[in-house]
């Protein structure tokens, strides 16, 4: 867990210290965005769908 938190940082400092940024490094931080947000989506549908079939058993 260390290992992968040193590499987010050394990631955040590359591009920190490179202000302009290049559209790879913005296209990999959209990406993981996007992901964080689909993977998230995900959890709350299966949830929902697990709360909506249980309210239609009681019905």
């Amino acid at each position: 867990m260390l290992k992968f938190f040193v590499t987010l940082q050394s990631i955040a400092n590359s591009i920190r210290e490179d202000e302009k940024g290049n559209a790879a490094e913005y296209g990999l931080i959209i990406a993981i965005v996007a992901l964080g947000i689909i993977v998230g989506l995900g959890v709350l549908a299966a949830a929902l769908n697990g709360l909506f079939n249980d309210v239609a058993a009681e019905l």
